[in-house]
């Protein structure tokens, strides 16, 4: 009778957890819910085949290259996946040489380059970089391990800003040239911070919120904005929703910000910078952080990602479309 007793206490504990899993680290039960604006169109697409999340994504040869993160089961990966957006199709791409979350990608050319990122559930930060072209190929590493930085290209050269060192939040702000295989030194951001979103608007680099000490407690508003002619950092208006985890794109001469996380749970509001003021524009289908974001023409693919705070994954694969000089 005991045993039978200890048995089913067992089988009950057994089942909670597996719905714990699938309500949390899955998000069971959050479907896409369709909110668009003026000028905007959602899609959802075909998710990914893994559903992951910490990834970080960029354009490869007309093609989504979605790149590591973490798997539901806290695993880091080397899954690389690419998605066709004619065809509304996934396959696998060659493997990551190593496993890497909260790295930062950015395409140059026909080149996709891989720099830095984190390792394992202590997010161990690295310094490699790797660069692809149908194989990955490693190059000149960075000058310190870096992960869970902003990332943005100035012309054919890849900015790296701030982000989670060997010993926390750094300042330090490198520049990569592909052409020489090499790393320099520039301006250091003025406030450190990590998962925070870099993107290049208006010749400028814009770094946009992110958090202190790797806490979504300490989330900011604040926008850096790097001249590269100057080699100085100014500050722009900040955006409206203190976020990290968050992503951004440049469309139509305007960033589009998406996703991010705080205590309260994951965030939906879409907002867009004109270069003056940021306005409330949309709301995701599916609120995300640590997803990815890649730009085909006038539509922004945001990938992958956790539905919920820290560690949750899903597929998700959801497209928006501004049309041309929308409102």
């Amino acid at each position: 009778m005991r045993r039978r007793v200890v048995l089913s206490v067992l089988a009950l504990l057994g089942a909670a957890l597996v719905g714990l899993y699938f309500w949390y680290v899955r998000g069971a039960g959050i479907g896409p819910q369709i909110v668009a604006g003026p000028g905007l169109l959602w899609e959802v697409k075909k998710p990914l085949p893994q559903a992951r999340t910490e990834v970080t994504a960029a354009v490869w040869r007309g093609r989504i290259v979605v790149v590591g993160g973490f798997d539901g089961f806290a695993r880091t990966t080397t899954t690389v996946q690419i998605y066709d957006p004619v065809r509304d199709a996934w396959e696998l791409g060659p493997p990551l040489p190593h496993s890497v979350h909260h790295a930062m990608a950015a395409s140059v050319g026909d080149r996709l380059y891989l720099v830095g990122g984190l390792s394992g559930v202590r997010f161990h930060s690295t310094a490699r970089v790797f660069v692809f072209d149908g194989a990955w190929r490693e190059v000149a590493p960075l000058p310190e391990p870096l992960g869970a930085s902003g990332i943005g290209v100035l012309g054919s050269r890849i900015h790296v800003i701030s982000g989670e060192g060997s010993g926390g939040n750094v300042a330090t702000h490198y520049v990569y040239d592909p052409s020489a295989d090499r790393w320099e030194r520039r301006a250091d951001i003025p406030a450190p911070r990590d998962h925070l979103a870099a993107v290049v608007l208006n010749g400028r680099l814009h770094a946009i919120g992110g958090r202190l000490g790797g806490s979504m407690s300490r989330n900011l508003t604040r926008v850096d904005v790097y001249d590269p002619r100057t080699d100085t950092w100014a500050t722009a208006p900040p955006i409206q929703t203190a976020r990290s985890g968050h992503t951004a794109a440049v469309v139509d001469r305007r960033i589009f910000v998406f996703g991010g996380e705080q205590p309260g749970g994951t965030i939906a509001p879409v907002e867009a910078f004109d270069g003056t003021r940021w306005t409330t524009v949309s709301r995701m289908p599916t609120p995300r952080h640590g997803l990815g974001a890649a730009v085909l023409g006038q539509t922004m693919y945001l990938l992958a990602g956790g539905k919920r705070p820290g560690l949750s994954v899903s597929g998700s694969n959801e497209a928006l479309t501004v049309s041309p000089s929308a409102p």
